[in-house]
């Protein structure tokens, strides 16, 4: 892997930047790729396969891709999801198995699964898709293990759970909790009942690393293998920060018409344990004091 090649696309996201950083660390060859932000390393339009081939041509295949550019995530019913974004994704797929590249990695989101209950695993059929960012992945994936068989390639299709830590978004629920904290103000919040397993980011960097060794095309579930419900999760993460709890104010919004669905479910982690001898090791309490510990430093 030290000598290895890495492009990453979607860098400039939580997950994209931890793992840049990571891999930087490392000291292991990291590109990143975007059709959006003209100051990644490398910069083309994935609309057009042959601007692919250019860039490719210009800078060197890789070994790996690890794509995680997708775009209007947080609209999920948005028609880019199946339209422009598996197109271009279908394109890069074309162009990097043609040019040479060993492996791909995708990422997708538990949200495939839809309303299934109780332990996930990966065998389950998915007959119905809740929207159109859930269709475009599983299309994605799909895709994406056909033509690795077609061209004897390897294609790891990874369904993300809920990952948390320091570093998201500055709408996310852990920044606006933190801002409520700091400012010592109430927080409006929805009922809460719902239910994530949360995954930590640097388990979650820890989990793509060691799937990025596996040899043989899967789809593979990287979340902690169990389940909070949300409001459990907040009131953990508000005790740690010694806030009011007066100041959680549940009940008090609606929730969203485009919130996904988020059942009594988790993670079967037994194929990423039996093909990687890895799990996931960072429990919630662990995540969390960890991640208060890099807001505050970084206040």
């Amino acid at each position: 892997m030290n000598n290895s090649k890495i492009w990453l696309s979607g860098s400039n996201g939580f997950v994209g930047k931890h793992l840049l950083n990571y891999y930087n660390k490392k000291n292991i060859s990291i590109s990143t790729l975007s059709n959006t932000n003209i100051n990644s390393n490398i910069f083309c339009d994935y609309s057009s396969k042959s601007e692919i081939r250019k860039a490719i041509d210009i800078n060197g295949c890789p070994d790996y891709f690890i794509h995680l550019g997708w775009g209007d995530v947080y609209d999920p019913h948005n028609k880019s999801h199946i339209t422009s974004s598996l197109k271009d994704s279908k394109n890069l797929i074309d162009v990097f198995y043609e040019s040479g590249v060993k492996k791909i990695l995708s990422i997708g989101s538990s949200s495939e699964y839809f309303n299934a209950l109780g332990a996930l695993n990966e065998n389950i059929k998915i007959a119905e898709f809740q929207n159109n960012y859930v269709q475009g992945k599983i299309q994605l994936s799909d895709y994406g293990l056909e033509k690795a068989y077609v061209k004897n390639k390897t294609f790891l299709h990874i369904r993300l759970f809920y990952a948390y830590g320091a570093g998201q978004r500055d709408n996310s629920l852990i920044n606006q909790l933190f801002k409520s904290y700091l400012t010592n103000s109430k927080i409006n919040l929805t009922s809460c009942a719902h239910f994530r397993d949360y995954i930590h980011i640097n388990d979650v960097i820890e989990g793509i690393n060691q799937i990025i060794s596996i040899n043989s095309s899967e789809i593979i579930n990287l979340g902690s293998g169990s389940v909070i419900m949300l409001k459990d999760f907040i009131n953990m993460f508000w005790q740690e920060l010694d806030a009011n709890p007066d100041f959680l104010l549940f009940g008090e919004k609606n929730i969203s018409d485009l919130e996904q669905a988020q059942p009594k479910s988790y993670a079967n982690l037994s194929k990423l344990e039996l093909l990687t001898n890895w799990k996931p090791n960072i429990d919630i309490k662990e995540g969390i004091k960890e991640t208060i510990q890099k807001l505050n430093a970084m206040v």
